[in-house]
């Protein structure tokens, strides 16, 4: 059998949409672009990078301060809209993720490669961040949309994500955390939420059967 192919975030749109969305979905998969995790690493690679040695460097302001400084003077000089509001946007989420978690002793480690397989569907759950604190594994997803995502859909998402995880590392369900940098929202996965892995695993069963 072939295998489909499909992000954490996708999957949680399709179990949640409609017919008519649906089947757009899978169209989608058969004929795939970049992905969404893909896009939203590159479009914040400024911001994460500076949080990334922000922890390297045991939570140094000054490195902070100077990196946010230099990132508004490229915003004062920026010609495009294209450039301003990318600028603009990575300064939001740093300060967003700053408000939050500057405070902590984190080490940033690499993002693992992890993959949630039901039958035929395989579906990709890396983090955006993946993070080491107090001796423990967290995996950040990052969220970009303007209104936040239905909670119903973070739910679903971080459930896959965590059950990709479960597979080759020592988690609990409220180490897989997503952190929306338009709005500073959070939310974590919930022991509470087990009961969505027969709701993924139906979810699998249907896509294998319209692909």
């Amino acid at each position: 059998m072939k295998t489909i192919p499909l992000s954490a975030k996708g999957f949680a749109e399709f179990v949640l949409a409609g017919p008519s969305k649906k089947a757009t979905i899978v169209r989608n998969i058969l004929k795939p672009k970049s992905t969404e995790a893909q896009v939203i690493v590159l479009y914040y690679a400024r911001a994460i990078r500076i949080i990334r040695l922000y922890h390297t460097k045991r939570n140094d302001r000054e490195y902070l301060k100077h990196e946010i400084h230099g990132l508004e003077k490229k915003l004062e000089a920026a010609t495009t809209n294209q450039a301003r509001s990318g600028l603009r946007n990575n300064l939001r989420a740093i300060r967003s993720y700053m408000d939050i978690y500057g405070h902590r002793k984190r080490k940033i480690v690499p993002r693992p490669r992890i993959y949630y397989t039901h039958g035929n569907v395989r579906l990709s759950a890396s983090p955006d961040l993946a993070v080491q604190e107090d001796g423990r594994l967290k995996l950040v997803k990052l969220g970009t949309t303007k209104k936040g995502a239905s909670p119903d859909l973070v739910r679903i998402m971080l459930r896959v994500m965590y059950q990709a995880a479960i597979a080759e590392y020592e988690v609990q369900p409220h180490d897989v955390v997503y952190f929306d940098v338009t709005n500073a929202l959070r939310m974590r996965s919930s022991v509470e939420d087990s009961d969505l892995a027969i709701t993924i695993d139906n979810g699998c069963d249907t896509l294998a059967g319209m692909v």
